[in-house]
């Protein structure tokens, strides 16, 4: 199956196209959607934030967004500078409530002259989970906070807490016998 269909590649192919991230935030006080552009975008019936603003001072960085690879979990890094002292004691204060909440990270193409975004619209890229926010300040001016999302492969980095025998398959699931000859010597005889 391709990724991208014949008039998806058309679209692409024009002379001026730009990207876009879109982030979607399951906050305490409720849904929250951003993007890393200026001003307010409506994509996908839903408005779209803009949280760039080299004006006020208020800038957002995206890491590099990675493609997970076996045996590895992937995070996505958004810091945000310019954060003013009320904002900054708020992040400080619900950063428990923060952790383990859905964000999702989308992508589209646009036309940076028409503003026109590509007929597919959104492409959900990174589905994941907020970690702890991590803040870092520098004397009275500087204040940054960075909140990373995890991918949803993150907790499966860590062991399982058993063995991999019969006895403790057997008591994770009661009458499964998937690991009943582990460890046991088999002598095939072919005749």
């Amino acid at each position: 199956m391709a990724i991208f269909s014949e008039a998806d590649l058309d679209w692409l192919a024009r002379p001026h196209i730009a990207r876009a991230w879109f982030l979607e935030l399951d906050l305490p006080e409720g849904v929250r959607r951003v993007h890393n552009g200026t001003g307010n975008k409506v994509i996908g019936g839903h408005e779209w934030r803009g949280v760039t603003d080299p004006i006020g001072g208020q800038i957002v960085s995206l890491a590099n967004v990675e493609e997970p690879r076996f045996g590895q979990a992937v995070a996505v890094q958004t810091t945000l500078s310019g954060a003013n002292r009320e904002f900054f004691k708020a992040v400080h204060t619900n950063a428990r409530e923060l952790e383990g909440r859905r964000a999702d990270l989308f992508w589209a193409a646009f036309d940076p002259e028409t503003e026109q975004v590509w007929p597919r619209g959104l492409v959900k890229l990174f589905p994941g989970r907020i970690s702890s926010p991590a803040l870092k300040w520098e004397g009275i001016g500087v204040r940054t906070v960075t909140i990373t999302v995890e991918s949803i492969w993150s907790s499966q980095n860590y062991q399982f807490g058993g063995k991999w025998n019969d006895a403790d398959q057997r008591r994770r699931y009661p009458g499964d016998k998937g690991l009943q000859y582990v460890g046991v010597k088999v002598h095939e005889v072919w005749g």
